[in-house]
């Protein structure tokens, strides 16, 4: 029978269960049904289907964690600090992905977060007080790479805090990363026009910002043309110094009016590659026909542009997956290196 509430009839509350009742539903044992739950299989060799079942009853039973017990068992708090400095042009999605992978791999893992987001040192250091083993398990660090960090991060982790990090490098040996090499952003991206036939390759190169990505992505731009035997031109790079949208504008602008004869274009950024393809269309040359355009980021705008636009995506949404990944890992006591996840071409009208 319902039970009732002003008078008004309400279902009651479904009933949670054990793991007991999702073993015998499923017909395994209770140690597998614990460790599927808990995100904890380790090596063992589980048949996919068998995995898959085991989480659709438990979500059929309504299965919910003890989380006191869990706590009391394991003396964890399930819960992972997320530290992240802003970054990226407006109309990107660079921390929302990452976020959102995060989110996602912590939910499987049955973790909650604590999300801080900082533009400086001191606001950094606002939220340390918060960070301790009473608190949370570990901490994701992620966005703008920040050496200066490197220093509260180390005191962290001899206090036992696993510290896991989202960057393009690794801050220090003792914090496993998951890295991005830009030079392969970049090396990819003009890879991409050449194998679409451009000869005559322009670059937006973004200069004088203090930190490395830049030239990275300078580098791989050059290390494409000596891969395919193209000749550099120095008349076909435009130097730029931010990677937004008003400073691509006038840079574009300045590589047409100097009469370069060009067939691609590579950009640093998005926010470039929509300023070149506005521009562009003011004018005699064609996209893709006459000129192919490619951006970094694949930033949402990119499918919505006049003509679509290709990108070379950094992967943030499975790169936060991968670090919530690794810091369970961690915390589990198995061996964790840092790896490099590779960039991927998403490939568009504009250099079809």
């Amino acid at each position: 029978m319902d039970s009732t509430l002003m008078g008004k009839s309400v279902p009651r509350r479904k009933q949670t269960v054990g793991l007991r009742a999702i073993a015998d539903e499923v017909g395994v044992s209770v140690s597998l049904v614990s460790k599927v739950l808990s995100g904890r299989l380790g090596t063992s060799g589980v048949n996919e289907s068998k995995i898959r079942a085991i989480r659709e009853k438990a979500r059929e039973l309504n299965y919910r964690k003890n989380q006191l017990a869990e706590a009391l068992r394991t003396g964890r708090q399930n819960v992972f600090a997320v530290m992240i400095r802003r970054h990226g042009a407006p109309g990107s999605t660079i921390i929302d992905d990452m976020v959102g992978g995060i989110a996602e791999e912590a939910a499987r893992h049955e973790q909650r977060l604590l999300i801080h987001y900082y533009e400086t040192k001191d606001e950094f250091r606002e939220f340390l007080p918060l960070i301790h083993q009473n608190s949370v398990d570990g901490v994701i660090v992620t966005g703008m790479s920040d050496y200066e960090t490197v220093e509260d991060l180390s005191a962290m982790h001899d206090r036992g805090v696993s510290v896991v990090t989202i960057q393009d490098e690794e801050l220090d040996p003792r914090f496993p990363n998951v890295g991005m090499k830009q030079v392969e952003v970049s090396r990819l991206a003009t890879l991409h026009l050449i194998d679409r036939g451009c000869k005559r390759i322009a670059h937006l190169r973004v200069r004088d910002l203090g930190f490395r990505l830049p030239e990275d992505r300078y580098a791989g731009y050059l290390e494409a043309l000596k891969e395919r035997g193209l000749e550099r031109d120095k008349k076909l790079v435009v130097s730029v110094n931010a990677f937004t949208y008003e400073t691509g504008k006038p840079a574009i602008q300045t590589l047409v009016e100097s009469g370069a004869v060009f067939d691609g274009l590579v950009c640093q950024s998005d926010q470039h590659a929509m300023a070149a393809l506005n521009y562009l269309a003011g004018t005699k040359k064609r996209v893709p026909a006459d000129v192919r355009i490619i951006g970094v980021d694949n930033a949402p705008f990119c499918q919505f542009a006049i003509v679509p636009l290709s990108s070379v995506s950094q992967q943030f949404r499975e790169r936060g997956r991968e670090a919530v990944k690794m810091l369970v890992r961690k915390l589990e006591r198995q061996s964790v290196k840092s790896v490099q996840i590779e960039p991927v071409v998403w490939a568009r009208d504009s250099s079809a």
